[in-house]
């Protein structure tokens, strides 16, 4: 909360049209930081140990980069978990994007299905 003090308030402007005080916006600010930094490492986090539950039970599997031969964005897609032919995309809940979802549903590869079809799975085993 110390390094929040020299923070650019200009935003408060707003919060005070909206009526909210200077205390309650200070709140908000400290709240929506925090929620930054919960979301960033803990995601970070449940992704990594999922990623070791994986390698435990499949010991030959490994996260992959591979080239967007489809495309010119992303240059290359992340496999998080690639065990033989299975493709394991691993997002927690609240996760955003890393830059590799960007294609339309549409014109993504046939298994990119199975690939969401797999982040259901691994998240309902959580």
């Amino acid at each position: 909360m110390e390094e929040m003090k020299d923070d650019d308030k200009s935003h408060h402007l707003i919060y005070q049209v909206l009526g909210i005080s200077d205390k309650e916006g200070n709140l908000i600010n400290l709240y929506q930081n925090k929620g930054r930094f919960l979301y960033k490492y803990a995601g970070t986090f449940l992704e990594e140990a999922t990623k070791l539950c994986f390698l435990e039970t499949f010991p030959e599997s490994a996260t992959k980069k591979i080239t967007n031969t489809i495309g010119q964005r992303p240059k290359t897609f992340e496999i998080d978990c690639l065990e033989g032919n299975n493709a394991i995309e691993i997002k927690w809940r609240d996760a955003t994007t890393d830059g590799d979802h960007i294609i339309p549903r549409s014109q993504a590869p046939a298994w990119n299905e199975r690939i969401v079809s797999s982040i259901r799975l691994s998240r309902q085993r959580l």
